[in-house]
């Protein structure tokens, strides 16, 4: 019922909209003219409304063009004509220029540039990082949202996704998906969904060296060729990175090499062949108390801290049009890797053989499969996208972990857990956007998803726990009202997405007998406006309530469907281009994450703040990128301190940075880059991460120069 009442108010207001801007238009038809339209990619027309070359009228070429605007050619990931019906939201697409010079000590680092996003930086070497977006605060490290590299699902049984293996030199476009607005992706993807994409070809060799402070260096190589009867691209690289770090035992180092080649069997069928090995090795120094926070941040809390990854993936795609309209997409992939971690705490004043931690050896074998239909035509003379498609995954993993104890280092102790998971996930999606009139879009999708599995437990006897059959259907739909010649845009979306267990609850979705997923429901309004060719802004308000979120009760140690919690916040982001290459960015987000219905331990937690949610994050860039000559940016960032606590006891610092880059391109043909990038330009002492565990001390006052050559 109140998804019925969204969509009736919003489509209300859109027709009050139509209304008022059809006199509008008329009174202001020149000063939007086809003709300011031009570096927007619109066709010249003359200002009779007809085109200057083939006589056809304004409103049939706009509609050419916009079909135009979307190729079958260009979906070549499953689902990439699904992606394509996000207008209709927040989602926000880093290209590959946006995502270039700049440094960055995770992959995950990237997603900062987004809106409304902040980053909780562990400083584990290569443990995941975590972040926030629309107020959920375990992405990446746990299971709030969905992390994809290249179309393969890198969260694992528990949620945790490692970006440590994307190769940011070597990155198309990232797509940031806010809430379960997409219907292509079902599990971990409540909160949103992070996209890696690669390059699939390349027509230059780029190779970029870096070395900076604490003794950091890295080398990137991201290459490959195009045959000579164009029939096969070819994409590889490499990268090389070591650090000493800025804390005692923080050493960490990492291998990354990827290789893409694709061969055009034929006009209409292509397939390729992706692969990927990634080694990563570091030692970690833990988190800090505020006494050395304050005093020693550079110490280690234990230095048997640390951990190893070994990661290899491969990957075939199959693309075939069945007609010019019409297009279906195959993939099948698989991954292996060892994951271990070793997390212990201080020891001081500890006599030896007291536990400290843990050591986690993580096993994990999966493979997966999907297939898409994707459409692009018209009905009843309006244009019509639709995508039809399913996936299937299969993951085994043997989880183990050890006693880490006081004064034995990394010599394990007792092991207390060690179990195999097996589990499998069938989804089936649909999404379509149809353009049911001039300028009105309606979109509508909808997936399906069913979870089977079994936990078999070493430590008893291998007893075998098997999960009940979980069925779960959300649904999406959005609408899109385009208006003044696409400068002002009105949008709005419902969607419901779901979550699993995770963490150290994944367990009892296989040994306990009752339990639902979580529900959670997005409903998002938004205005994109862009006047004129030089500002570009937008205003989106969110709410996202969840329902049945699990408490576990302290006496039967079970997981109830108890929990409900509403995360409300608004989004505001202007842009301002000048002299061709300047430009000036800045956005600002406000959350409120509260505890609507929660109750654990016998503790009432309603009203209360959600822990680790800022209320709020602030971004301003102001940068120079011209194609030669000298550039730069200066880009600054504020998010204030959030609730440490469910019991909002505990409050985090405010905290603001400074990051600035200079550089100088040169050269013809060969394009040559020398850049110096200084992170925390006035030497602010501020967390990378603050939370009950303890500090994660970020960077002081550190230079980064680096040498890319193109050619």
């Amino acid at each position: 019922m109140k998804i019925c009442k969204f969509l009736v108010l919003f489509f209300c207001v859109m027709l009050l909209a139509v209304a008022v801007t059809a006199v509008y238009s008329q009174e202001s038809d020149d000063k939007y003219s086809p003709a300011t339209i031009e570096a927007e990619g619109e066709n010249q027309q003359d200002k009779t409304g007809e085109s200057a070359s083939t006589g056809e009228t304004k409103e049939e070429d706009k509609q050419k063009n916009k079909k135009e605007a979307v190729k079958l050619d260009d979906i070549v990931i499953r689902g990439d004509l699904s992606q394509t019906n996000l207008e209709a939201s927040s989602t926000s697409v880093l290209t590959k220029e946006e995502i270039a010079n700049k440094v960055y000590e995770s992959p995950l680092e990237i997603i900062g540039l987004v809106p409304g996003v902040s980053l909780m930086r562990y400083k584990q070497g290569g443990t995941a990082a975590c972040m926030q977006m629309r107020g959920f605060t375990s992405i990446s490290h746990g299971s709030d949202a969905a992390i994809y590299l290249d179309g393969i699902p890198l969260n694992e049984g528990d949620g945790y996704a490692d970006t440590n293996i994307v190769n940011p030199e070597e990155l198309e476009r990232v797509e940031v998906i806010k809430g379960p607005i997409s219907p292509l992706y079902g599990n971990y993807a409540s909160a949103g969904v992070i996209h890696f994409y690669t390059q699939k070809k390349v027509d230059q060799q780029h190779v970029k060296l870096l070395y900076g402070g604490d003794n950091t260096y890295e080398g990137d190589f991201v290459g490959g060729f195009t045959s000579e009867d164009e029939k096969w691209d070819h994409v590889y690289s490499f990268q090389t990175y070591h650090t000493d770090g800025y804390q005692d035992n923080s050493d960490w180092d990492k291998l990354n090499a990827a290789a893409r080649i694709t061969n055009y069997i034929t006009d209409d069928l292509d397939i390729r062949l992706s692969l990927r090995g990634f080694n990563s090795d570091w030692d970690a120094p833990g988190y800090l108390t505020e006494e050395e926070y304050k005093h020693d941040p550079t110490k280690s809390a234990n230095d048997a801290n640390g951990g190893s990854k070994d990661h290899l993936s491969g990957k075939i795609d199959l693309d075939y049009m069945l007609t010019t309209d019409s297009k279906i997409l195959f993939q099948v992939w698989s991954y292996d890797q060892n994951f271990k971690r070793y997390y212990a705490g201080r020891e001081d004043g500890l006599p030896a053989g007291t536990v400290t931690g843990n050591l986690r050896d993580f096993d994990r074998l999966v493979y997966g499969s999907g297939a898409s239909y994707n459409l692009i035509s018209d009905i009843l003379e309006r244009e019509l996208r639709f995508t039809f498609g399913t996936d299937y995954s299969f993951e085994e993993e043997d989880r183990q972990r050890w006693r880490l104890t006081a004064g034995n280092g990394r010599n394990k102790g007792a092991k207390y857990i060690d179990y195999k998971v097996e589990f499998k996930s069938l989804g089936f999606y649909t999404d379509i956007n149809y353009q049911v009139f001039e300028p009105l879009q309606l979109i509508i999708g909808g997936r399906y998803d069913r979870f089977t599995g079994d936990l078999t437990d070493h430590l008893l006897n291998d007893l075998k726990f098997s999960m009940s059959d979980t069925d779960i259907f959300s649904p999406k739909g959005g609408l899109l009202l385009t208006l003044l010649d696409d400068r002002l845009e009105f949008f709005g979306n419902c969607s419901r997405g779901f979550a699993m267990m995770s963490g150290f609850a994944e367990q009892a979705q296989y040994t306990q007998d009752k339990w639902d997923p979580q529900i959670r429901t997005q409903y998002e309004l938004g205005t994109k406006i862009r006047p004129f060719d030089w500002f570009a802004g937008q205003l989106i308000g969110f709410r996202i309530q969840t329902k049945d979120d699990f408490i576990q009760d302290p006496a039967t140690l079970e997981y109830e469907n108890a929990g409900e919690t509403t995360r409300d916040g608004v989004e505001v982001t202007a842009d301002f281009y000048a002299f061709d290459y300047a430009y000036l960015h800045a956005d600002y987000s406000h959350i409120n994450a509260k505890y609507d219905d929660y109750t654990s331990g016998g503790v009432i937690y309603d009203g209360k703040s959600l822990p680790m949610v800022p209320d709020n994050i602030a971004n301003i860039e102001l940068g120079y990128n011209p194609p030669k000559g000298f550039g730069g940016w200066l880009r600054y960032h504020y998010q204030s301190g959030a609730d440490l606590n469910a019991a909002n006891t505990l409050k985090g610092r405010s905290w603001d940075t400074v990051d600035m880059d200079v550089f100088y391109r040169f050269g013809g043909k060969q394009k040559y880059t020398i850049s110096l990038e200084l992170v925390n330009l006035f030497d602010e002492t501020y967390p990378a991460y603050e939370g009950t565990s303890g500090i994660a001390p970020g960077l002081p006052l550190t230079a980064y120069a680096s040498f890319t050559v193109d050619f």
